[in-house]
């Protein structure tokens, strides 16, 4: 099941890691159990730069969230669920959509009228994202500038692997039938970042080539970032008369904390 939640904002996350068996488990015996239609859920984040003219783009932010139905059996009078993000919910049977990837253990608490039974179950939640942003523009152009994509990242272990694609998208020669000595550039660079600071950057693409679009894959294993600690690319181009399209897509798995 699939919840949208939609923001526009002017200012202005497969590769899947391998998981744990779903347990549940119950204080004293295995009467009260709780279960899940789908362990795993991934959420959709897309970024749509609107070009107005005026090199002040305005962004088109979607996130899609998937919904999880939760069910119980074996309840007694009241039941009330904690989704370990924050909220809460009562019934014997609710939907619950995580806007945060990362591991959940869900949590429901059956009170009858001499007994209380706890059962719980943990869900992982992925993240897959999209950017398409305005023109990265060429050195000589009157409002040159280079292109940032941020990588949304949660704080967590987690594996990030995607691409970022540029076409050619100006009214100059195109890629393919310039000459050698007019080859199309693209830089692309990795940055982490701390409270919007970069602190370490990787070079993962600087060269020219010949074709009217350009792909460059990068993954990430393992990697983990604390609260405050982001990731972005950087596009740039050397090339005059250059104007390149940029998008991209990647997925985040579910980050693993400590906590």
């Amino acid at each position: 099941m699939i919840g949208i939640v939609i923001f526009m904002s002017g200012m202005l996350g497969g590769v899947v890691l391998e998981k744990l068996d779903v347990t549940s488990f119950a204080d004293s015996n295995d009467s009260f159990i709780v279960s899940v239609d789908d362990d795993t859920g991934t959420n959709l984040y897309s970024l749509v730069e609107i070009d107005e003219g005026d090199n002040d783009e305005e962004s088109s932010i979607t996130w899609v969230y998937h919904e999880f139905m939760f069910t119980s059996t074996g309840e007694s009078d009241a039941i009330t669920w904690d989704f370990a993000d924050g909220t809460s919910a009562t019934g014997t049977e609710v939907t619950h959509m995580f806007q945060n990837s990362g591991v959940y253990t869900v949590t429901a608490t059956s009170i009858g009228a001499d007994n209380i039974k706890i059962s719980s179950i943990e869900v992982f939640v992925d993240q897959e994202s999209v950017a398409e942003v305005d023109n990265m523009e060429c050195v000589c152009a009157p409002t040159a500038k280079d292109t940032v994509i941020d990588l949304v990242v949660q704080p967590g272990l987690q594996t990030i692997a995607g691409f970022v694609e540029v076409e050619h998208d100006g009214s100059s020669e195109s890629c393919s039938l310039r000459n050698p000595l007019q080859e199309c550039h693209l830089r692309v660079i990795l940055q982490y970042t701390q409270q919007g600071e970069i602190i370490g950057e990787e070079l993962l693409f600087d060269e020219t080539f010949r074709s009217n679009e350009k792909v460059v894959d990068y993954s990430l294993e393992d990697v983990e970032f604390t609260q405050g600690q982001g990731l972005q690319l950087r596009l740039e181009t050397d090339q005059i008369r250059d104007w390149h399209k940029p998008n991209a897509q990647w997925s985040n798995t579910a980050p693993i904390t400590s906590d």
